[in-house]
């Protein structure tokens, strides 16, 4: 286990403020369906009672039996459609973080870049996002950071070595669209200009 890792619901929590604004999005979606929802399902169990009352012709105290009656699935509905709010919060707050947590590892490596230093490597749990761009960016750091004798490189310093001994290595010839094919071009039309010069 890493050392300073946070545990427990505040872990849930990388970019706060990001995570719940997104959080108020969700609950004020759940907010305003729980009150059409518990509006539509009142109106109803209301006029439900209503015409039981004067299709039954209950006395007063008939009415409020049958009332308590309607109360006990008004009351569950309610605390279903609270538990309901409550639980699309916590998942998604869980769930924003499984991309924020990538996205700020991915800010770092990005500014690690730019100021042409190595980045690490972005660490990625198995819950996390973006797991996909992660891998790619390391894999990216890997091709710009191994060693600069490797690939296309061999080639070139093979020829520019023969060049500084004083040899005529011919022409520096790469596979077509290769990253250093103009640099290539550029040895080589050195090399042209040098040996009419001598």
């Amino acid at each position: 286990m890493k050392a300073g890792r946070r545990r427990g619901f505040k872990s849930w929590f990388v970019e706060p403020y990001k995570q719940v604004r997104l959080g108020l999005m969700f609950l004020l979606v759940n907010i305003v369906f729980a009150i059409l929802i518990l509006s539509v399902f009142g109106y109803y169990v209301i006029d439900i009672y209503r015409a039981v009352t004067l299709y039954f012709q209950l006395n007063d105290q008939e009415s409020m039996m049958t009332l308590e009656k309607f109360g006990v699935p008004i009351a569950i509905g309610t605390l279903l459609i609270f538990l309901f709010v409550i639980t699309t919060i916590m998942v998604s707050v869980r769930y924003t973080h499984g991309i924020y947590g990538p996205l700020v590892s991915i800010h770092r490596f990005l500014d690690e870049l730019l100021e042409g230093k190595r980045p690490s490597n972005i660490q990625i749990r198995e819950s996390d996002q973006l797991r996909d761009l992660a891998e790619k960016l390391n894999r990216l750091t890997e091709r710009m950071f191994t060693d600069p004798r490797s690939g296309a490189m061999v080639a070139i310093h093979r020829y520019v070595d023969e060049l500084v001994e004083g040899k005529d290595p011919g022409s520096l010839a790469l596979r077509e669209g290769d990253l250093m094919q103009e640099l290539a071009t550029k040895l080589n039309k050195l090399n042209a200009k040098f040996s009419k010069k001598s």
